[in-house]
């Protein structure tokens, strides 16, 4: 599903301006874009890059990144500069708080017996705090946890409710078909999905085959509307023809 300002299908890189980034914050593995202007970069290098939250760690994974529409160029984040070797060992530091944070909140969730799935927790560039972000089907507090977590940590530590698409694009998996879940590698947000959209593509309604890993109707049945409803139509003509077919090489009736 495209923008309101820009057509699905335009891929460029204009000028090789564009790399694509894994964020140190997305655990996710998301493919983010980021304008380097001029700066020659490689695959596998470590760099900062701005984010709507600050600076970020980030590494290289692609040099000539497909940009799906230009609106992808126009989000894409701001190269800042090569991360530093104290940058490098700052990013491995904060992984292994990040570990240690969850699970100290396992253990406390687990003696308070708190009705709560963690999915992770995260640290910022700056360390300036510790986000534990948890799933829950029922309202919680979480206060005390956080209050033990800052005691133990000596930082500030918040705490945040994840949906069940949410917490399956941190999670991420391997869908039934074959790839790595789209909302955790190159969709950029949730669209609203009905059942509808798969009766418009042709799709049988089974509820089995059309939900994916979160429970919820699959993000494709949206993202593929309008190639699934041609391709139906397209399979409804040929189906028509081979019937038509069938029916002129039939003999006669007696």
């Amino acid at each position: 599903m495209g923008c309101d300002s820009c057509a699905i299908g335009s891929l460029a890189n204009p000028g090789g301006s564009y790399v694509g980034v894994r964020l140190a914050d997305a655990e996710d593995g998301r493919l983010t874009h980021v304008f380097v202007g001029e700066a020659s970069l490689s695959v596998g290098e470590r760099i900062i890059v701005e984010t709507d939250s600050g600076p970020e760690f980030a590494q290289v994974v692609t040099t000539d990144p497909l940009l799906p529409k230009p609106c992808s160029a126009r989000k894409a984040r701001r190269f800042l500069r090569l991360a530093s070797d104290a940058e490098t060992s700052d990013y491995a530091e904060r992984l292994d708080l990040q570990e240690r944070a969850l699970a100290f909140a396992a253990r406390r969730v687990a003696e308070t017996r708190l009705p709560v799935k963690l999915v992770r927790c995260a640290v910022p560039f700056d360390r300036r705090k510790i986000v534990v972000q948890y799933a829950s089907d029922e309202k919680v507090s979480t206060r005390d946890l956080c209050r033990e977590m800052s005691e133990e940590y000596r930082t500030r530590v918040e705490s945040r409710l994840v949906g069940v698409r949410d917490q399956t694009k941190l999670v991420g998996g391997i869908g039934p078909c074959g790839l790595t879940l789209c909302c955790s590698t190159w969709l950029k947000g949730f669209h609203p999905v009905t059942i509808k959209m798969a009766k418009l593509q042709g799709i049988t309604p089974n509820p089995s085959k059309l939900t994916g890993m979160c429970g919820r109707l699959k993000c494709c049945l949206a993202y593929e509307l309008e190639g699934g409803i041609e391709a139906a139509r397209k399979m409804g003509q040929k189906a028509a023809e081979k019937r038509a077919a069938a029916a002129a090489e039939a003999p006669p009736a007696s």
